[in-house]
Order: structure tokens, then sequence, then C-alpha cells
């Protein structure tokens, strides 16, 4: 007699990415993911992970990526599965997952892919062992939206702050115990823009956990952590009186610094290119003459991102695809957070 193999429903979680106005650089403690300093960040809307894990009846974890599988028993130390281990213990759960996942955007090169790809992993692989993708019940069984923050954050620091939409800050606290990560402010409180100008889709020089170590070497480092809290202060306040001048000044200066960090640490790390450098003077000159309503921030790649706006954006994108440049353009804009469901990621390939 043939046995029937068991069937495992699936659960899908639809996680954005998000762009740092205030960034998160260098760790004070690597192990538990403790930041050096406070950071804020903006939750995008179209540019994310879809993420489906299924309950498996083997005895390993399998993990697939726009196509291309492994699996725990032939990669054991691969972070994706010290994550899914790390989320499975916190369930107190002893059952195994198959977890796909894809993007809707390019990966490694600058645009917060590790933020949406472990944000989006944790909510699927912890509604798959607890059998639920319903907020409350998450909640009831200890897992509300912080914890999962918490949780996700352990995959990718700037995961965390990809478990809400609108503005989001994530606190360093005086220890790695007393972080706090909190929505400051919903996605209707002001629509703002992303142009993402994607300069290059090749993986960055550096991964951003490893740049992290570097930063501490630069002799911008200390200077650059004891002027974060005013700085801070000023994008708060931006944010709440919906400054646009004042919000740009401040996160374009930010995004330099910190490069300037990378560029000075060591080893030292060139992630901006002569495509990048020239697209900020060409940025600065069209503002400067009152053609591009926009300022730039720059992650841990050579993409930069134009903060616009919301009414701009088509402006701003159509300005970026007649300037010249060899690039191509992401129209994405401030998001309202992640989603979970029952079901495949075949019901979210919009």
């Amino acid at each position: 007699m043939q046995l029937t193999q068991p069937k495992f429903q699936s659960f899908t979680a639809v996680a954005p990415s998000n762009i740092a106005l205030l960034k998160y650089w260098g760790k004070r403690d690597a192990k538990t993911q403790w930041p050096a300093n406070d950071s804020i960040s903006m939750t995008l809307s179209k540019c994310k992970t879809i993420t489906t894990a299924t309950p498996s009846s083997a005895n390993f974890d399998t993990f697939i990526f726009d196509g291309q599988s492994i699996t725990s028993e032939t990669h054991p130390d691969h972070k994706i599965f010290r994550h899914i281990d790390r989320v499975r213990k916190a369930c107190g759960s002893s059952g195994y997952i198959t977890a796909s996942s894809k993007n809707t955007f390019p990966s490694d090169c600058g645009i917060a892919s590790s933020a949406s790809g472990f944000a989006a992993l944790t909510l699927a692989s912890v509604a798959a062992f607890l059998k639920t993708p319903k907020w409350d019940e998450l909640s009831t069984q200890g897992f509300n939206r912080e914890r999962l923050a918490h949780l996700a954050r352990m995959g990718s620091g700037s995961a965390a702050r990809s478990l809400w939409g609108g503005f989001v800050k994530w606190s360093a606290g005086a220890s790695a115990t007393e972080q706090q990560i909190e929505q400051i402010w919903p996605a209707e409180h002001w629509e703002l823009a992303d142009v993402i100008v994607v300069l290059s889709s090749e993986p960055k020089s550096m991964k951003s956990s490893d740049a992290h170590h570097a930063a501490w070497a630069s002799p911008l480092y200390t200077p650059r952590l004891a002027a974060l809290p005013e700085r801070l202060s000023r994008i708060n306040r931006a944010l709440a009186e919906q400054s646009f001048e004042s919000l740009g000044l401040e996160i374009e200066q930010e995004a330099l610094d910190m490069h300037a960090v990378c560029m000075t640490g060591s080893p030292q790390i060139q992630y901006l290119t002569k495509a990048s450098l020239d697209f900020l003077v060409w940025l600065r000159t069209e503002r400067r003459f009152g053609r591009l309503p926009a300022w730039a921030t720059i992650d841990a790649g050579p993409n930069i991102h134009l903060i616009c706006l919301k009414q701009d954006c088509d402006t701003v994108a159509k300005a970026v695809q007649r300037s010249g440049f060899d690039c191509s353009v992401i129209v994405d804009q401030i998001g309202r957070g992640p989603s979970i469901a029952e079901g495949s990621g075949e019901l979210w390939n919009d």
C-alpha cells in the first residue's frame, strides 16, 4: 500500500525594504547585533521580498532563492539556516521548513535586500512554526511586532525596521538588552517617494556585515558618533514639521559622512563609483538651478536614492532618465509595512 505524503500549509510573508535616513553604521557588539548609534528609516512599498515557508517532513531545512536551492544538511553554517534555527528555537518547535524567496528588486547592491529578506524570512518562518499568519494570534503566543523585529535584526540589523510602515526608529539603548524599535510616524503622516537610481546591479564590493567592523578604525568615526544625537534631533524635527529642505540637507550630508567613514576605515571600502560621484555632482547642479526637487541618500553600495515629495516623483524620474547616465530607475514610495497570509508566494506576483 502506498503511503500518502502529509500535506502542509504554507505561509507567505511580504516584507518591504527600507531606506535609512539616519544610518546604522558600526556595531558595539556583533554577537547581540547592538548598533553603535540610533537610526531612522523610511519603509518602502514596491521594493520587497516575498517568502513562503512550508513545514517539511525532512530532517533538514531547505532555502530556495530565485530557483537556486540549498539545505541545512549541506550548508549548516549558512546565515540563512542559522537564522531559521534561531526562529525555530524561539518558537519552541522541533520541525523543519522549506522556505522559497524572491525579490522584486536587485539584491546585494545597496537597496537593503537583506533588510526585506530577513524580515520576510522571520515572519514566514514564525507563521509556519506557529501555524498562524494572524498578527493578534502571533502576539498572543508571545510574538508581538517588536519581538518579531528583534528576532529579525539578529539575521540583519536593518531588517528590524522593515517590520513597520512609515518612519521607523531603532534606538541602540544603553545596553544590548535595552534596544527599542518603533514606528515614529505612519506612512500617512508624510507621503514621500524614493526614486532609486540603479547605476550598478552588481554585488557590492563588501557586505555590510563585514564593513561594520571596518568603521571603528576610521579617524572620522568617533566624531561621527558624537554628532549623531544632534542630527537625529534635526531629522526628527524635519519629519514632524514636514520640512522637506531641512530633511534633505540632513540626509544627504549624513550619507556622505557615512561613506567618508567607509573610505577611511581599515580596510578602506569604496562603495561609491565614478558614476555615483558624477551623478551627485549632476544632482546638486540640477537642484541649485531649481530643476530637480530631490535630495540624495546612499546606503552601502553605489546606487543613489533620491528622496522627493510624492507629487514630484514622476518629474524626478523623467529627469534622471533624460540625464544621459547609464542607469535604470525604480520609482518607489513610502509603504505601510509587511503582511502575512496563508498560501503560496504565487499569490503575490504583482
